[in-house]
């Protein structure tokens, strides 16, 4: 069973919940936890673990586009096509700005001379860890790639691989914030949600976003308000979306210090504060049961 841990906005507090619901589902034996959050990777901070921990392997989903000098006429007639102003024309010839560039190979399919190439580069690192029962499979996208997408679909698989490994039966997937490819790339093929919001009107946007995502996957899920405490009114109008969706809000969590402690301490919350398990065992009877339904 793959559960997804989403939020749309950043610092709603996905990662919290995922490393939770890891944690408990390792009591009753061997679990995969994903950081699917390939920009910034935090996950594994929440077990405990550090660089050290991980086996990490450099992987190549990314292509940078090339001018051969020699070839390039200066004819131009990739000026302007570039939609990431990535071609740089302030020299005798054309240039390409390696960060500016995402290898959509628009520049390649218009030069008439064939000066233009896309090269795979080494875009990051894919490996894993582990703490405990907990299997952690994680990835970081190189500062100034492209290809955070495929770099979650490279994480996914190699979580479907340590769960062969260490026969864990689920698999808990901390996504990553906003609604774009590597969210897609992650939501894809999950068995339940869990959408975390907090009660703010950024947090509130962005979580109809996410929703609109899961409803297109046709991936069933549950709503989460984290820090529901901070801003009460809020709250209710968050409800009351999930009342018009007809989706059960499955758990409020308030605002208190000792989820910052916890990460602090660099331990699940249901560890480091267990009057809060509750509430993350009601997530995650919900997840199995939505799944099984």
């Amino acid at each position: 069973m793959i559960i997804n841990v989403l939020s749309g906005k950043g610092g709603a507090g996905k990662s919290t919940v995922s490393a939770s619901l890891a944690a408990l589902l390792a009591e009753s034996g061997p679990v995969v936890a994903a950081d699917c959050d390939v920009d910034t990777p935090n996950l594994g901070i929440l077990f405990g673990m550090g660089r050290e921990d991980f086996e990490m392997s450099p992987v190549s989903t990314g292509s940078k586009a090339t001018i051969d000098q020699e070839k390039c006429t200066n004819c131009k007639k990739c000026e302007g096509i570039c939609v990431f102003s990535a071609i740089d024309f302030s020299g005798e010839k054309p240039t390409i700005d390696k960060y500016a560039c995402e290898g959509c190979s628009a520049c390649q399919l218009v030069c008439p001379h064939g000066a233009i190439s896309l090269n795979r580069v080494q875009n990051g690192w894919v490996g894993k860890g582990a703490k405990g029962k907990i299997g952690v499979a994680t990835g970081l996208l190189r500062i100034g790639q492209a290809g955070s997408g495929d770099i979650v679909t490279l994480v996914k698989e190699k979580a479907d691989l340590l769960q062969k490994e260490i026969n864990a039966k689920h698999i808990v997937l901390d996504s990553a914030a906003g609604i774009g490819c590597p969210v897609i790339a992650s939501v894809r093929g999950s068995d339940y949600a869990v959408a975390v919001a907090e009660p703010t009107p950024s947090a509130f946007s962005d979580l109809m976003r996410a929703i609109e995502v899961l409803d297109y996957f046709k991936v069933p899920y549950g709503i989460v308000i984290n820090k529901s405490t901070l801003n009460p009114d809020f709250s209710k109008e968050i409800r009351k979306f999930a009342e018009e969706k007809e989706v059960e809000v499955i758990a409020e969590i308030p605002y208190d210090l000792a989820f910052v402690e916890s990460a602090v301490e660099m331990k699940p919350v249901v560890e480091h504060a267990p009057q809060f398990r509750p509430l993350f065992e009601k997530i995650l009877e919900k997840a199995t049961a939505s799944a099984k339904c």
